[in-house]
């Protein structure tokens, strides 16, 4: 009896791995009623292994699959000439895996419930091309995105649209580093010129609007208002050899150039800064009557403003330099 234990050991072995291992799959051809046709492994009467499924209305998939449903790597083929290849999840795509168009767009990247999420590649059939994070299957968050015309972004993106702050390159050699809004240039930025010239500060729908300060390639500056990208309002003009002059313009057209110097005859204070202001009415050397007035540095500048001997009495300050309140 001693010599038949190593039998019965086995034989009992052999028992609990049948209870414990699944049923081996068995390859099949399943035709359904709806007249979709499914090829490949069954596992308890489940579609469990490898196979291909082809719906009626000419969807196809050949890939994993795990009690009945897509899991795993695949590929799915869409009757417009769509593909995916890649990872599922439940029937969904997940995970990594390329969709292609039939026109030639691809996307090769993460997915998440059927969509494009998380980082990835898109390239157009015309080349254009975008590399960053998706969310939802459009582009949102940090991207590259770059024209077959030569033009390149990189920055923030949402719902695909360039939002948030990044820097905008041209071929010709133009280059704007700021913000964005709803595509558009909006909010604080610097724009360069290939030829030196420099811009420094508010955008509005692509456009130089608001406060700025534009420095040219010979050492000229001028700081001042701006509206739709010419010069628009007041500002102050430095040239090379350190000379100030205030200025007016409106759309582009200059309307007034005076010097920027004291006024012995009407002096003004306001604040810690020394002004300069010009009347006929001046009293006793102080600023006395209405009119335009500007402080010395160029800084700020007040319109119709009232003055009773040296005193500010009627009339707002405005400023004209980047980040002074």
């Amino acid at each position: 009896m001693a010599h038949q234990l190593p039998v019965l050991t086995s034989l009992v072995i052999a028992a609990l791995l049948a209870i414990a291992l699944p049923s081996s799959a068995l390859a099949k051809q399943v035709k359904l009623a709806n007249g979709d046709v499914y090829d490949g492994d069954v596992v308890d009467d489940q579609r469990t292994g490898s196979g291909t499924y082809t719906w009626a209305d000419g969807h196809r998939y050949e890939g994993q699959f795990v009690a009945n449903r897509l899991q795993g790597d695949g590929v799915y083929f869409w009757p417009d000439g769509r593909t995916y290849t890649g990872g599922f999840v439940a029937d969904k795509r997940e995970g990594r895996g390329v969709l292609r168009w039939a026109n030639g767009d691809t996307y090769d990247g993460e997915f998440r419930d059927n969509k494009m999420h998380g980082v990835g590649t898109f390239s157009w059939a015309n080349q254009d091309r975008y590399t960053g994070t998706f969310a939802n299957g459009k582009r949102t968050g940090a991207g590259e995105f770059t024209w077959s015309t030569g033009e390149r972004y990189k920055g923030g993106f949402k719902e695909g649209i360039l939002s948030g702050t990044g820097v905008f390159e041209w071929p010709d050699g133009r280059r704007y580093d700021g913000a964005f809004e709803d595509g558009h240039k909006s909010g604080r930025g610097v724009f360069e010129w290939p030829n030196s010239n420099r811009y420094i500060g508010d955008f509005a729908d692509d456009t130089r609007s608001g406060l700025g300060v534009f420095y040219w390639r010979d050492g000229t500056v001028y700081q001042g208002q701006f509206v739709g990208d010419k010069m628009h309002g007041y500002g102050v003009k430095r040239q090379p050899d350190g000379g100030m002059e205030l200025q007016q313009w409106q759309g582009g057209a200059l309307l007034l150039a005076k010097p920027l110097a004291a006024e012995p005859r009407c002096a003004l204070n306001i604040g810690e800064r020394a002004w300069m202001f010009e009347s006929s009415e001046c009293i006793n050397g102080l600023a006395h009557g209405a009119g335009l007035a500007a402080s010395l540095d160029g800084g700020q500048i007040v319109v119709d403003g009232r003055f009773v001997l040296g005193n500010l009495v009627e009339g707002e300050i405005q400023v004209l330099r980047l980040g002074e309140s």
